[in-house]
């Protein structure tokens, strides 16, 4: 598998990874008290929502700024971490959230230098 295949599937794996597992935990391992699901799912799942159309069609552009977002992620996973209840949530919160950055960063190096090579090749024809 060649690198930006393989720095693609890594990016995909960690944002879907984020996307399906906070509601999992959220509304079936560890159900929030009702008044909080919603601002709580809200929260978490929304800013996901924003790279979502870039991410499918594999813009360069939108990997390259959802790296921001998987940071933030990671803090939040951090943040699970550090109380023992929720330990586990954050432990695997964080290591999706790292997925995705890696992913999403060796994407845009890799996706990034192919494409100035194609452009340049272009331009010198």
């Amino acid at each position: 598998m060649n690198r930006i295949k393989l720095s693609r599937t890594c990016a995909l794996a960690g944002y879907f990874g984020l996307l399906i597992f906070i509601p999992v935990w959220h509304l079936l391992i560890e159900p929030l008290a009702a008044e909080f699901m919603s601002i709580t799912l809200l929260v978490q799942i929304g800013p996901l929502m924003l790279p979502l159309r870039g991410i499918l069609h594999g813009k360069v552009y939108t990997h390259a700024w959802a790296m921001y977002l998987a940071l933030f992620y990671f803090v939040i996973g951090i943040w699970y971490a550090g109380d023992e209840s929720t330990r586990s949530f954050g432990i695997i919160f964080s290591l999706l959230s790292v997925l995705f950055f890696m992913g999403t960063m060796f994407y845009t190096r890799f996706q990034g230098k192919a494409e100035n090579a194609a452009e340049n090749e272009t331009d010198l024809n």
